[in-house]
C-alpha cells in the first residue's frame, strides 16, 4: 500500500496538473465529429459536472471530510504517529481532470463535446509529481488491508481521515485496481512536507 498498501466523495472539484475507468473495449473509432478534447475545461459547465459527477471519487463515493481511510504501513515509516506521502507510489490512477475517448461512444452516438464521449486519461500516481499514499475506503476496507500484512517485514494496519489530507491541499483518485465491491482503493496525495495522524487499529 503506497510505503505499502497497494493501493474517497462531497462536491469537491479538483484541480490539478490536468486523468479513470475504463474497460475492455470495441476497437472503434469514439471520433464522431468535431475536436476531440482532453481535458474536463474543455467542456462546458454542465458536461464538466456531469464528467465529475460521473467519475471524480469524490463525487461517486460520497466521501468527505469524516471518511476514514484505511491503509497497512511498514512501523518504519510512522514518525510520532504521523505519516508522510509516498513520492514513488508504484500505483497507476484514473486521472479525472484529463480525458480520453470513451472506447463505446461510437455505439452510443456520444458527440465529442459531450461527457459521455470521454473516459478519464489512466496515469502512473508518480506522474502527479505528489507523493501519494494507497488506502482503502468502504465498509469492508479494514478487512480488505489485511491482504497486504504480506508486504512489510512490521505491518501495522492505520485509520486516517479524509480531511486531514484535503486540508492539507490533497486531492483524491481512483485506483486502476478498483473492482467494485464494498471496499474501494484510492490514491489520495499528501504534498511534500505535510503528514497526516494516523490511529493504530
Amino acid at each position: 500500500m503506497g510505503n505499502i498498501c497497494g493501493t474517497s466523495s462531497s462536491r469537491h472539484v479538483y484541480r490539478p496538473p490536468d486523468t479513470q475507468r475504463t474497460a475492455s473495449a470495441p476497437s472503434t473509432s469514439t471520433h464522431i465529429g468535431g475536436d476531440t478534447l482532453t481535458s474536463i475545461h474543455q467542456l462546458s459547465h454542465s458536461q464538466r459536472e456531469r464528467f465529475l459527477d460521473m467519475h471524480d471519487p469524490m463525487r461517486v463515493m460520497g466521501l468527505d471530510h469524516d471518511t476514514e481511510l484505511f491503509r497497512v504501513t511498514d512501523s518504519s515509516y510512522i514518525k510520532n504517529d504521523k505519516l508522510a506521502g509516498n513520492p514513488e507510489s508504484i500505483a497507476s490512477i484514473f486521472m479525472h481532470e484529463q480525458l480520453r475517448p470513451n472506447p463505446y461512444a461510437s455505439r452510443t452516438g456520444a458527440q465529442t463535446h459531450e461527457a459521455s464521449a470521454y473516459v478519464p486519461k489512466r496515469i502512473k500516481a508518480t506522474d502527479l509529481r505528489v507523493p501519494s499514499l494507497n488506502v482503502m475506503v468502504g465498509s469492508q476496507a479494514q478487512d480488505g488491508i489485511k491482504a497486504y500484512d504480506h508486504m512489510s517485514n512490521d505491518p501495522v494496519p492505520v485509520k486516517m481521515r479524509l480531511g486531514d489530507f484535503l486540508d492539507r491541499g490533497g486531492k483524491v483518485y481512483s485506483d486502476v485496481i478498483n473492482d467494485g465491491g464494498e471496499s474501494q482503493a484510492l490514491i489520495v496525495t499528501l504534498p511534500k512536507g505535510q503528514k497526516v495522524p494516523v490511529e493504530r487499529v
